[in-house]
């Protein structure tokens, strides 16, 4: 109730997040966040497709999630399926509108070449705030990811041929600006905190995933956890997570370009290094 918390923050303070990216050396993009004892890597493939067929002009995402048995010891066995396709779910309804990434990028030839994103989400330990991190982790990977430009060449017969660029350097970035992270607000007695510990998470009866945009727009909202919201606190959680997701973006987006302007330069942490 006092806005203190057990480890010192206020009710609207995150963690130190570590995010790193171009860290997996196949892949097209991919990024590592820790957040608390919560670990993720992500990769991003790109790889040529057809596009769907309510959709010939534009490219898609798939998304795929590995809970590792090492994350918690829940996920030994199958423990961790259910939860691996509730977060997968979870990353289709975010990027599920036009805004999020530009697939009509991805389109090389309508109806008949498109890039498909294949999103690898691995969990390498949880330790609370999951959908938060997994958010974060993602969005740096698009932002790292770099697909090779495409020419598509038709000879006499009208049959189409497609060349890749061998040059590393020609290639097309994505752009992340629109894409959401999500705040996830747990709710404890009468009020609510972002980026809940596992302990916290252990005191909180209901919680909201709130997607949110950089500008602060709400694209997505869900409601996990088995108690109930009161209408005025769910509007009052929204409102605290548009306000804290546009902080979380801004210094995102300054790391992310602080550690692409180093280049070759930047030392490699972590495992991965």
């Amino acid at each position: 109730q006092e806005d203190l918390r057990v480890d010192g923050r206020g009710c609207e303070d995150y963690r130190c997040v570590e995010v790193e990216t171009d860290v997996v050396s196949n892949t097209s993009g991919s990024a590592r966040v820790k957040l608390g004892h919560t670990d993720i890597l992500v990769g991003v493939k790109a790889e040529m497709g057809t596009p769907k067929l309510e959709k010939p002009n534009e490219g898609y995402l798939e998304f795929f999630v590995d809970c590792s048995a090492n994350a918690t010891p829940e996920f030994e066995g199958r423990g961790g399926d259910d939860l691996g396709t509730e977060i997968a779910n979870t990353l289709y309804r975010i990027f599920n509108n036009k805004s999020s990434v530009d697939l009509k990028a991805l389109c090389v030839s309508p109806r008949e070449h498109c890039w498909v994103l294949y999103v690898d989400v691995l969990l390498l330990e949880c330790g609370g705030n999951l959908f938060d991190t997994i958010s974060i982790a993602v969005k740096a990977a698009l932002f790292n990811t770099r697909i090779p430009r495409v020419r598509v060449l038709e000879d006499e017969e009208g049959s189409k041929d497609i060349e890749l660029s061998d040059d590393p350097y020609d290639c097309i970035r994505l752009s992340v600006e629109n894409v959401p992270c999500i705040v996830t607000l747990c709710k404890i007695g009468y009020r609510h905190v972002v980026d809940a510990t596992l302990q916290e998470e252990a005191c909180s009866l209901a919680s909201l995933l709130v997607s949110v945009t950089s500008k602060g727009v709400v694209t997505c909202m869900r409601k996990v956890g088995k108690g109930s919201l009161d209408p005025e606190s769910i509007f009052e959680m929204m409102e605290t997570g548009k306000r804290v997701g546009k902080v979380l973006h801004a210094s995102l987006q300054s790391i992310l370009h602080k550690e692409e302007s180093l280049g070759p330069k930047r030392q490699k942490v972590g495992f991965l290094g």
